[in-house]
Order: C-alpha cells, then sequence, then structure tokens
C-alpha cells in the first residue's frame, strides 16, 4: 500500500508587521514529498522576500536532484552574508521524502527536526559537516508507519522569553510538547493548530518573532472513486459502471441521471432519501440555498444530485483548509467535500454526456458539470492531492 505523508503548516507574524520572515514550500507527488522551512533574517518585507528566495532556490535545487554543496554555493552566490552582522540572510530546512519512507533531511542553521516514533522521541542520525564554510546537518533515515515529524522556525524556541521559560520555550520543552500531543492521537491539522496555539500564549498573543510550525505524519493514502455524468455512448454505461466499482476506496455518484444508470446496470433499486433541503451551517441569513436530497443504492457509499451538489462542495472546499473546517451538517455536499479533503488519490470518472435540453451545455459544447469538475479538480491539486480523471 501507498503511504504518503500527511502535512500542515502555520506562520504568525512578529507583532506589527503584516508579512511573515519565514516562508514555507510544500509539494507532493504521486511518490515524493519535500517540505522547505525558510527564516529571513530580521522581520518584514525584507526578510520575507530573503526567505522566499532561499526557500524557492532551495526547493527547486534538491527536487531537481542537486548536492548540497551546489545548492549552498547558489545560495551563497545569491543571498551573501549580511556585511554588518556577519549572519547569513536565511536559514533552511529542507526534507525529502521518495516512496512514502526513504527521507534525506538537509538543516542549515535551524532548529532541528523532531520525530515522534513509537510514543518516544526519536534520535535522527545527523552528520555535521562543511560545505562552502558552512555548516550543514544532514540526515538520512527510513521512516515508518505513524511517523510524525515537526519542523519549527526559532521564533517558537523564543516564545515565553522572560515569562513562562525565563530563557525561552527552547527545543527539548518543543519536542515534549510535541510527543504528547501525538500521544493523544491528533492528526498533523490538529498537532499544527495545537502547537501554534501554545506557541501565540507563551507570546501573549503578541509574537516577538515570526514563528512557523510544519508538521507531518506518515500514514497510508487514502483513495475515493467518483461516477458523475453518463457516457456520451450508452453502449458504455456498463464499463463506466464497473469502472466505479473496480476502483479503490470509497464509492460515490453524482448526478441524477448518473445514479438512475448505475441502478439500472445494478439492477438495484435507488432509494431516494426526499428530505426537504435545509440550510447549511454558515449560510447567511436569508439564504434559501440547500443541498438536494441523497440517495441510497446498494455498494455505493455516497448517491447525490449533480451539478447543484458539485458547485456547492466547490464553495465549501474555497472555505474549508481541513475537514474539520467544514460543516457538521450531514448534507450531500458537505459529505462529499468530507470525502475529498480526507482523500489524497481521487478518481473522477466523468462522463461527456450533454443534455439537450440544456441550450448553455450545446452551445459550449460540454456540460456545466465539466465547468465544475475544472475548479473542483484545481482546488484538489493546490492541496497536493493526486487526482485522475477518466473521460467516458
Amino acid at each position: 500500500m501507498r503511504h504518503v505523508v500527511e502535512c500542515a503548516w502555520k506562520s504568525l507574524h512578529k507583532h506589527g508587521e503584516e508579512l511573515c520572515g519565514d516562508s514555507v514550500i510544500v509539494r507532493s507527488g504521486a511518490d515524493s514529498f519535500v517540505a522547505v522551512l525558510s527564516d529571513g533574517l530580521g522581520s518584514g518585507v525584507k526578510a520575507n522576500i530573503l526567505s522566499t528566495l532561499t526557500a524557492e532556490i532551495a526547493a527547486h535545487l534538491f527536487d531537481a536532484g542537486s548536492s548540497v554543496e551546489d545548492v549552498m554555493q547558489t545560495l551563497l552566490e545569491t543571498l551573501p552574508e549580511c556585511s554588518v552582522r556577519k549572519l547569513a540572510y536565511a536559514t533552511f530546512a529542507v526534507l525529502t521524502v521518495k516512496n512514502g519512507c526513504e527521507a534525506s533531511l538537509v538543516e542549515f542553521d535551524s532548529p532541528p527536526l523532531i520525530l515522534v516514533r513509537d510514543h518516544a522521541l526519536f534520535d535522527l542520525p545527523v552528520e555535521m559537516r562543511e560545505v562552502n564554510g558552512r555548516m550543514i546537518r544532514e540526515a538520512r533515515f527510513d521512516l515508518l508507519k505513524n511517523d510524525c515529524m515537526v519542523m519549527i522556525s526559532d521564533g517558537y524556541e523564543h516564545a515565553g522569553l522572560g515569562g513562562i521559560y525565563r530563557l525561552g520555550w527552547g527545543w527539548e520543552n518543543i519536542a515534549l510538547a510535541v510527543q504528547r500531543f501525538v500521544n493523544t492521537g491528533v492528526d498533523a491539522f490538529k498537532l499544527t493548530q495545537a502547537l501554534s496555539r501554545t506557541c501565540l500564549k507563551l507570546y501573549d498573543d503578541k509574537p516577538g518573532d515570526d514563528s512557523t510550525v510544519i508538521s507531518m505524519r506518515v500514514r497510508p493514502a487514502v483513495s475515493v472513486s467518483i461516477l458523475t455524468g453518463p457516457p456520451a455512448n450508452k453502449d458504455l454505461d456498463a464499463f463506466a459502471v464497473s469502472r466505479l466499482e473496480a476502483a479503490e476506496g470509497p464509492k460515490i455518484i453524482c448526478g441524477g441521471s448518473t445514479s438512475q444508470m448505475a441502478a439500472r446496470v445494478l439492477g438495484e433499486e435507488l432509494q431516494v432519501d426526499w428530505i426537504p433541503p435545509k440550510k447549511r451551517t454558515g449560510d447567511a441569513p436569508g439564504k434559501k440555498k440547500g443541498s438536494p436530497p441523497t440517495a441510497r443504492l446498494k455498494g455505493m457509499d455516497l448517491v447525490t444530485e449533480g451539478i447543484l451538489t458539485l458547485g456547492q462542495t466547490v464553495e465549501l472546499l474555497h472555505q474549508a483548509q481541513s475537514v474539520d473546517d467544514l460543516p457538521r451538517d450531514a448534507d450531500a455536499a458537505t459529505r462529499l467535500a468530507r470525502y475529498l479533503l480526507a482523500a489524497d488519490d481521487i478518481l473522477l470518472i466523468v462522463g461527456s454526456a450533454i443534455n439537450p435540453n440544456q441550450v448553455a451545455d450545446i452551445i459550449r459544447g460540454e456540460s456545466m458539470r465539466m465547468v465544475y469538475i475544472r475548479e473542483l479538480v484545481q482546488d484538489l491539486k493546490q492541496r497536493n492531492k493526486q487526482v485522475t480523471i477518466e473521460k467516458i
């Protein structure tokens, strides 16, 4: 089974600054993952520009297979040291993971990566070496299922300075806090929220430095498969349904005509839950929009109406960062959004039939369904989810 690195991050701006001096880049593919955290010298606009350049250069070069020496040389040539303080303009930490388990870590002047394995803090096999006059920490190690990792900028270490912690929160205390949070069973999103709330509280809601956390957890990939729209050629109806049946993960049908087609092919009864649509939690006062009713079909995990549900799902995704941000409603759009946000691999089986009664579809040459599908795919890919579209 394919494993993925679940990831979430959050930055706190230094109090009084509009921009954060820390920069984060997270990219993931079918068999690769990279997370970069860079901390620019100082704060504000200058620090933001420097950390952004550093993160972009490091991410691009490491992703292209460049050596640590080449990356450091490029950074030194692009961002020379501060002539006054004799410090690098930006620090960085880069974690790359291949095939969900082969990890490589490079750190320059940044707090060490925290790894929790089997409920305990794990000592990484770190090596120190000098590269182009700068000391670099490197580590290569294998990741295991349920391993949790945390990257922080030094703003976290300084939190609570002169208050609860005389010398600041400090790496050791942060690592213990990560261990305690992980042992409660939190995912990457909740771990990030917990650490960020604690850091902000230690700063008395006025961060004295830019503070960033990236939380990561290794887990099996989650799949979901969706059939929406009948094929243009009715002879392919059975093939479309069989493709959904053979796909991995929960199976979802979006579309009234599609669900009737599937029921006919499967020889099963389609049972529509005729419950009057209700306003979703968070809908504006006076807004009459409600999600259409769902239906039940043997072998399917969710059966919904098509275009309206897809459109409402797109709206929900635009407003949510994770599953926890969704309303607690059980309507069709919210349930569909919940499946999509929880998934890593998403298969969309899209029928290309055009409704002859929809003039706009005929003029466009494609169904309104495809318009929403494109928006949906764009949003999901921005979340680093692997999306496959099969048109029938």
